[in-house]
């Protein structure tokens, strides 16, 4: 089981992980700014992230939350850019 966690910014794919995430805002004061910083946070252990290919205008009538579980497998094969070079933590979900 993943958990839905977003879409991508063209809407082209949807990105889970292995376990439901929370997201929580903290200051820090970045080049003398203060700024609010976004940090995911897990239940426990190494979070996993899924990617699926998706048609967007399906992602578009979707109505997904964060956290909302999707019946999809989060496998061993990693997700690779254009260049062919591996992304950290991303692999092939179905």
């Amino acid at each position: 089981m993943a958990y839905f966690f977003k879409l991508t910014q063209k809407g082209a794919g949807i990105v889970t992980s292995s376990e439901p995430l929370t997201q929580t805002t903290e200051t820090k004061t970045i080049g003398g700014v203060a700024m609010p910083v976004r940090q995911q946070v897990g239940s426990a252990g190494e979070v996993k992230f899924g990617f699926t290919a998706v048609d967007p205008e399906v992602a578009s009538q979707m109505d997904l939350q964060v956290g909302d579980e999707l019946p999809l497998e989060i496998t061993d094969k990693p997700v690779t850019n254009k260049e062919g070079e591996v992304v950290p933590n991303l692999f092939w979900a179905h």
